[in-house]
C-alpha cells in the first residue's frame, strides 16, 4: 500500500503541521551534562512542561535558551520511536535524511540536504557522529555503539567554534547512560514479525560510595532474513549483531572526576542483497529486453515478479564487522573554571562480501576489506561559574589510519571456467581488480567561543575555529588472473600491474561563527553566520587511470540563518522556527564516471551551491496526559555550477537528498488507571516529497515521495518500573529506495525495510 499525499500518513503530519510546525524535542534529555553534576541534575524527570536541557554548547541549558537549532530527544522518546541507530532518527527530524547502501555499514548522513553519499571507507562524511564526545571517523562504525542512550542531540549548520572535529552539515550526538551512586538496573526486550529479537540491558551503581561508581549496559539484535532468494530458498538481508559497553566514573576529590568508558562490538549478519533492475543495453550498448519490453541486462536477465522482497542471488554475501573502543575522560574544576581532557581509541574490522550485480550470474561480486585505526586528543578550559560570560577555548588532534583490500570480480561469467588465464583480458575488464590502499589522517585544531552580554536581554557569541589536516594516500590497483572471491577471498601470484600511486595533501582553513541572541522572556530570537569547513582527500574508490586519484579540494559553507524559540502558557506550546540560507562552495560531491564501459567511482568539487530553507516545530502539550507533535522542513536545494565528466552539466539541478518538503509528527496520549497504571498510546508519522540520488537528476536516480507510519500501545504499571507494548512500524507497507548505483548493463537498487510489529517489555529497577 503506497503512502501518498491523502494517505494516513500525511493525515497524521498534516493535523500535526496545521498546529504550525514540528517538534525537534519531544522529551527531556541531558546526555552530556557537565560531569560534575549531581545525579539529580542529570537524570531530571521527562514530565510534560519541564525544560528540555541540552549541553550543544558544552553547559547545561534549557533547549529554548540555546540559539541553535536543535533537534534532541531523551531515552524514553528513542525506546517509544523503536530508534535502535542513527538511521532510523530520520523518522523523527525532518531535516535529517540518510543514503543506506550496505547492512550495518557506511550510511551516507545528510543535514538540511548537506552531506556526502559517498559509501567508501575513506569518506569522513560532513555529519559528524559523537557518542560521549568522541567523534567516529570510520564509516562501519557508527551503528554500533549508539545503545543504553540518555539522550540524542542533531545540530544543524555547521559545527567547529565548540567541537573536536569540524563538519560543514551539522553533528549527531549521542550520550550513553552514565554511573550514578545509588543502584539502578533496567532491561528493554523486543520481539517482533522476521523472528526478530532486541534486547538490551543495563546495571549501574556504587562500588566505593560516591568515590567509585559503574554502569555496564550491552545489547543483541538478531532478525531473520526479509528477502527470499529463489536460487537458494534461503531468507537473506538477516541482521545479527551484539555490542558491550562498561564505564567507570572515579572522583578522588569533589573537584576531580576520572571516567573510563570500554565498549565493544560484532555484526556477523549477511550483506546486504540488493534488487535488480535492467538498463536495457547489452555490453556493446545495444538495446537489450525481452519480449515484451522488459529492460535486461547484458546477459539478457531481468528480474520481473515486482517483489521488492524476492532475488535471484548466485552469491549469499556476508558481513563481518568487529568494533572496539576506549576513552578516559578527566574533568578538574580549578575555582570557577573547568578543565576538561579526553583521550579515544577506536578500531574497526570489516569484511564484506557482496553480489553486486544482484542477479543469478556473476557480473560484479565485490569484496570489501577495512582496518581503521582511530586516536583522537581534545582539551577544554572553560568557565564554570554560572555567570551571563560564558568562554571555552579547546585543542583537538585526530589520527586516522585506514588500511583496505577491496576487490571486484568483474564479468567471470564472459570467461571461460576452464582456462581463466587464457581468457583473462584487463582491457576489456575481464578478470579481478584489485585496489589495496592506505591512508593516513592526521589533523590538528584550536576553537574557542565566547558568550558576551551586551545588555541585560541581548547577547552576542563570536567563534574562531583554526583546522589544519594533512592525509596522505599509498594507492595500488591490479589485475588478478585467476583469483576470486565467490565465495571466499582467493588471490594468485598472475598479476597485472596498473597504478602505483603515492600522494600527499594538506589542507587549512579559519572558520568561524557570529550571532546575537535577544531574551524577550518567553521568546528567544537569534541571528547567527557561520562557517564550515570540510578538508579535500582522495578517492576510495576502484581507480584505473591516475586522473581518478587527483586529490579533490576542501569544500566551505557559509551559513546565514534567523530563528525564534518561545514558549506559553507554562510551557504547554512550544513553537520554534528557523530560516537559512547557506552558501556551498567547492563542495564534495560522489559520482560514477560513466563515460567508460565500466562504471567508475568519483568523488570531485561541483563548483557552488546554493540552499534556501525553512523549519518548524511545535509541541501543544494540552494536558500531562496529552501532546500533539510535528515538525517541516521546506527546501530548496541546486547547483549553480557543476560541470560533470564527459562535458555534462548539472548546474541548475536539485541537490542529492534534498527533498523540497518533509515532515514528522504525532500524538502521545496517557490513560490513567488510577493504582493499574497507565495506558499509554503514540502514533507519529513521517513524509518526505521526492529527491535524487545522483547530481544528474537522472529518472533512474529519483526516489517518489514516501511516508511512513508507527504506532505503539502500552500498559505501565503504577510504579513505572514495568511496561508492556504492542508496537507497529510501517504499518502500512511503504516501500521506496534508498539507494541507487549502476553496475555493469545494470542497476542496484536497495529499498526501506518492511512492515515490522511485535510486543515488547520494559523493566526499571
Amino acid at each position: 500500500m503506497k503512502v501518498s499525499i491523502g494517505s494516513a500518513a500525511k493525515s497524521v503530519l498534516l493535523a500535526g503541521c496545521a498546529l504550525g510546525g514540528a517538534p525537534q524535542v519531544h522529551a527531556q534529555t541531558n546526555p552530556d551534562a557537565s560531569l560534575g553534576q549531581s545525579a539529580e541534575e542529570e537524570y531530571e524527570n521527562e514530565a510534560i512542561g519541564e525544560p528540555i536541557i541540552v549541553t550543544a554548547q558544552r553547559r547545561s541549558q534549557n533547549v529554548q535558551d540555546v540559539p541553535i537549532a536543535i533537534s534532541a530527544f531523551g531515552g524514553d522518546t528513542l525506546t517509544e520511536a523503536s530508534i535502535r541507530d542513527p538511521r532510523d532518527l530520520t523518522l523523527l527530524v525532518p531535516s535529517l535524511s540518510m543514503q543506506a547502501g550496505t547492512a550495518a555499514s557506511t550510511t551516507s548522513l545528510f543535514i538540511r540536504g548537506v552531506g556526502i553519499g559517498d559509501f567508501n571507507s575513506n569518506t569522513t562524511g560532513a555529519v559528524g557522529v559523537y557518542v560521549d564526545d568522541v567523534f567516529l571517523g570510520a564509516n562501519s562504525g557508527k551503528l554500533f555503539n549508539v545503545f543504553d542512550s540518555e539522550g540524542i542531540e542533531i545540530l544543524k549548520g555547521p559545527q567547529g567554534t565548540l567541537y573536536g572535529r569540524n563538519t560543514t552539515a551539522g553533528a549527531i550526538r549521542f550520550s550513553s547512560r552514565k554511573p550514578t551512586d545509588y543502584f539502578t538496573a533496567d532491561a528493554n526486550i523486543l520481539y517482533g514479525r522476521f523472528d526478530e529479537l532486541v534486547a538490551e540491558a543495563g546495571v549501574g551503581g556504587p562500588i566505593v560510595g560516591e568515590a567509585l561508581t559503574f554502569r555496564a549496559a550491552g545489547t543483541y539484535h538478531r532478525r531473520d532474513g526479509t528477502t527470499l532468494n529463489r536460487v537458494t530458498g534461503n531468507q537473506v538481508n538477516d541482521i545479527d549483531r551484539w555490542a558491550l559497553r562498561g564505564i567507570i566514573d572515579l572522583r578522588p576529590t569533589d573537584d576531580l572526576l576520572l571516567r573510563l568508558s570500554v565498549h565493544g562490538g560484532k555484526s556477523t549478519g549477511g550483506a546486504r542483497q540488493f534488487q535488480h533492475r535492467g538498463q536495457g543495453v547489452d555490453f556493446f550498448g545495444n538495446p537489450a529486453t525481452l519480449p515484451d519490453g522488459t529492460p535486461t541486462d547484458g546477459l539478457g536477465y531481468a528480474d520481473t515478479d515486482d517483489d521488492i522482497f524476492a532475488g535471484d542471488y548466485n552469491v549469499e554475501g556476508a558481513e563481518r564487522i568487529s568494533t572496539f573502543g576506549a576513552s578516559l575522560t578527566g574533568e578538574l574544576q580549578l575555582g570557577s573554571v573547568l578543565l576538561t581532557s579526553i583521550t579515544a581509541y577506536e578500531q574497526v574490522n570489516r569484511e564484506t562480501l557482496e553480489d553486486t550485480d544482484a542477479s543469478p550470474a556473476d557480473l560484479v561480486v565485490a569484496y570489501y576489506e577495512d582496518r581503521p585505526r582511530q586516536f583522537s586528543q581534545e582539551v577544554r578550559l572553560q568557565s564554570d561559574d554560572g555567570g551571563d560570560f560564558n568562554w571555552i577555548i579547546g585543542g583537538y588532534y585526530f589520527h586516522d589510519e585506514l588500511k583496505t583490500d577491496n576487490a571486484f570480480d568483474l564479468l567471470r561469467s564472459l570467461r571461460d571456467p576452464n582456462d581463466l588465464l587464457g581468457t583473462f583480458d584487463p582491457v576489456n575488464s575481464l578478470g579481478l581488480l584489485r585496489y589495496p590502499y592506505t591512508q593516513d589522517t592526521d589533523s590538528y585544531a584550536l576553537f574557542g567561543q565566547a558568550d558576551i552580554p551586551l545588555t541585560e536581554r541581548l547577547t552576542a557569541t563570536a567563534g574562531l575555529r583554526y583546522s589544519h589536516d594533512t592525509i596522505a594516500m599509498e594507492y595500488r590497483s591490479l589485475f588478478d588472473a585467476i583469483g576470486g572471491i565467490a565465495p571466499t577471498k582467493a588471490y594468485s601470484d598472475v598479476t597485472v600491474p596498473i597504478l602505483d600511486f603515492s600522494g600527499e595533501e594538506s589542507f587549512e582553513d579559519l572558520s568561524w561563527r557570529l550571532a546575537l541572541n535577544y531574551d524577550l522572556d518567553e521568546t528567544l530570537v537569534y541571528a547567527s553566520f557561520s562557517k564550515g569547513y570540510n578538508s579535500g582527500g582522495f578517492a576510495g574508490g576502484a581507480s584505473t587511470d591516475l586522473v581518478q586519484l587527483q586529490p579533490f579540494g576542501s569544500e566551505k559553507l557559509y551559513a546565514y540563518e534567523v530563528g525564534l524559540k518561545t514558549e506559553i502558557l507554562n510551557r504547554l506550546v512550544q513553537f520554534n522556527a528557523a530560516a537559512f540560507y547557506y552558501d556551498y562552495r567547492d563542495l564534495q560531491v560522489f559520482v560514477f564516471d560513466l563515460t567508460g564501459p565500466i562504471p567508475v567511482q568519483r568523488k570531485v568539487n561541483a563548483g557552488n551551491a546554493r540552499v534556501y530553507g525553512f523549519e518548524a516545530d511545535t509541541t501543544i502539550r494540552p494536558s500531562r496526559n496529552f501532546d500533539l507533535f510535528a515538525s517541516i522542513t521546506l527546501l530548496d536545494g541546486k547547483y549553480e555550477e557543476f560541470d560533470a565528466f564527459g562535458g555534462a552539466a548539472f548546474s541548475g539541478n536539485r541537490m542529492v537528498n534534498a527533498p523540497e518538503f518533509s515532515a514528522a509528527g504525532g500524538v502521545n496520549f496517557r490513560y490513567p488507571l488510577g493504582a493499574g497504571g497507565d495506558l499509554k498510546a503514540r502514533i507519529d508519522g513521517s513524509y518526505t516529497s521526492s529527491i535524487f540520488l545522483f547530481p544528474d537528476n537522472d529518472p533512474v536516480s529519483r526516489v517518489d515521495d514516501h511516508g511512513q507510519v508507527n504506532a505503539r500501545l502500552a500498559w505501565q504499571n503504577a510504579s513505572e518500573s514495568l511496561e508492556l507494548a504492542m508496537w507497529g512500524k510501517n504499518i502500512f507497507g511503504e516501500k521506496y529506495i534508498t539507494s541507487y548505483a549502476p553496475v555493469i548493463t545494470s542497476d542496484q537498487l536497495n529499498y526501506n525495510d518492511p512492515s515490522t510489529y511485535g510486543v515488547q517489555l520494559i523493566l526499571k529497577y
